[in-house]
């Protein structure tokens, strides 16, 4: 069995330091990076024992306050609610696992290229959806097909596609099945962090999933 050691980095001083440097821009896409690495290490034998579950969630409650942006926020309410008890039975270790996957895309039926993208900041309960004269950016890899070929279902029910970064002025936000696995350092990371951002000030944005984005265009 995998052993899993924490350890909080500190100064000269023996304080607690930041994961990743303030000054570096993708200081955010570190941290991340190195959090789905972990959410792929502990899923690599398709389960989520005591042990692995207890790591997860301290190495949250470490780092997740020092970058207060999603999904670190969203990661840690959930943890907290799972250990509000001080323990993870077998069903929140099953929705701890559900976590771990919707956050590093995992999946054991994904092809070595690809894996399943995101679902953690999809809008719940799912929203319909308007088209006529409604923005839509697509971000991601489709089943449905290329990027062209979703711009055009889109169009032909009255919306207007987009593949440019997320603003006021947009109505949702489509996520396509499929991203490369190192699509949090990619511009598919870096719209879904801004439509979560737009989300947040109130600004009407839904984020959505390819799946339910095809019941209508179907």
């Amino acid at each position: 069995m995998t052993k899993y050691i924490l350890s909080t980095p500190k100064d000269a001083d023996g304080q607690p330091v930041r994961l990743f440097k303030a000054n570096l821009e993708n200081n955010a896409s570190k941290a991340i990076d190195q959090l789905s690495g972990i959410c792929s290490g502990i899923l690599a034998d398709g389960e989520v024992n005591q042990a692995e579950a207890v790591f997860f969630a301290d190495w949250v409650r470490k780092f997740a306050p020092f970058e207060p942006v999603w999904p670190f926020t969203a990661v840690l309410a959930r943890v907290e609610r799972i250990f509000a008890d001080g323990y993870c039975d077998d069903d929140e270790r099953a929705e701890l696992k559900g976590v771990m996957e919707a956050l590093c895309g995992y999946t054991s039926t994904a092809k070595p290229e690809e894996t399943y993208s995101t679902t953690l900041p999809l809008d719940i309960p799912f929203p319909d959806l308007i088209f006529s004269e409604r923005q839509y950016v697509i971000t991601g890899k489709f089943a449905f097909g290329t990027r062209r070929k979703v711009s055009e279902a889109i169009s032909k029910l009255g919306g207007i596609a987009t593949d440019s970064t997320p603003t006021r002025a947009s109505h949702y936000l489509i996520v396509g099945i499929f991203a490369s696995r190192d699509w949090i350092t990619t511009n598919y990371g870096r719209k879904i962090e801004r439509a979560v951002e737009l989300r947040k000030s109130g600004s009407g944005i839904a984020i959505i999933s390819e799946e339910h984005w095809k019941r209508f265009v179907a």
